[in-house]
């Protein structure tokens, strides 16, 4: 499995929500080793993405690395 996690958001979106699919992962093995909660809660993250911005970055709780990229902008050309 990658660690490498990528979040799509649309053109006018400048708030998310999605889970960690890492911790998703892993929170059945390691609860006991690192006290990570077995709930599905536990691997929420919340974000903002600027209206101008089309990549962002964020990180889960456990500070596993998420990019947040902006899809269906239209993009205006130069005459």
């Amino acid at each position: 499995m990658t660690e490498r996690q990528h979040v799509w958001v649309g053109p006018e979106t400048t708030s998310f929500e999605c889970s960690c699919e890492v911790c998703l992962t892993r929170r059945g093995g390691w609860a006991d080793t690192y006290g990570w909660s077995h709930g599905v809660d536990a691997a929420r993250v919340e974000g903002t993405l600027r209206r101008d911005a089309d990549v962002g970055f964020t990180t889960c709780r456990r500070g596993h690395r998420i990019v947040v990229h902006r899809v269906g902008r239209t993009v205006a050309h130069a005459v």
